[in-house]
């Protein structure tokens, strides 16, 4: 059963009103008829069975049948700073890592980063990251669609960091960085926050990390193998939610 993720405001007593993108794709791409089954969701946390009862050129209705139960949420709100990278890089991680239950995602603007975003594009940018991020938690059947923020700096991420209460990892293959299922097992409680920073093709810099460090930053290393950029965000999101759903479950 396809899933909508719908505004609040579309959503009213037993009717939903599905607009825009959402009707478009209802009806050019799935090509829905009338009386199809859809499951809709309001980004808060509710989910409810719905039957299509009106297909209009611009607008579709549904009628709402009963509320839904959902699978939880990660217990850990996880947080992904990734440095921008050439191509959909960025696009990439957010798909695969909103569909392996990541929470947010931060795109940074670091020093060795091989790709910007004009300042006239950056709204258009991320109103197709969130749109991916949108698409991804429809498809992986999450809750929630996880938070995409504006591109920004590096010392402007340091500066959240130390605001905040997220445990902060950097994701760095130097000699004394600790493997990250090593930091993951001596923790005495899985955190409810965690934020953890990728670098982009060309790794961070000195410079970075040595801030990055006095920011309370923790280097956490992968292993041997050299990772993609891409790669290695997913790598180390999929040992960290499995790690403490383990904890959680057990």
């Amino acid at each position: 059963m396809h899933r909508f993720f719908l505004p609040p405001d579309q959503i009213c007593g037993d009717t939903a009103c599905i607009l825009g993108g959402d009707h478009l794709h209802l009806t050019r791409v799935l090509r829905a008829r009338v009386g199809d089954g859809l499951i809709l969701l309001d980004n808060a946390g509710n989910a409810f069975q719905a039957v299509l009862v009106t297909l209009g050129k611009a607008e579709a209705t549904a009628r709402i049948e009963c509320r839904l139960g959902l699978p939880a949420e990660p217990g850990i709100f996880l947080t992904v700073a990734q440095a921008l990278g050439k191509g959909d890089k960025f696009e990439q991680v957010i798909q695969h890592g909103t569909e392996i239950g990541a929470s947010g995602f931060l795109p940074v603007r670091a020093e060795r980063c091989v790709a910007d975003i004009p300042a006239g594009k950056v709204g258009e940018r991320v109103a197709r990251w969130r749109l991916v991020a949108k698409g991804a938690a429809e498809q992986s059947g999450r809750a929630r669609i996880p938070e995409i923020a504006e591109p920004l700096s590096f010392t402007t991420l340091l500066q959240q960091v130390v605001a905040g209460d997220s445990l902060a990892l950097l994701l760095h293959p130097s000699e004394d960085a600790v493997p990250l299922r090593t930091l993951l097992d001596g923790l005495p409680a899985p955190p409810a926050r965690l934020l953890l920073a990728v670098g982009p093709e060309g790794g961070w810099s000195p410079a970075e990390v040595s801030a990055a460090r006095a920011a309370n930053l923790r280097p956490v290393s992968l292993g041997r193998r050299v990772l993609r950029t891409e790669t290695a965000a997913l790598v180390a999101l999929s040992q960290i939610l499995y790690a403490f759903e383990s904890v959680a479950s057990g």
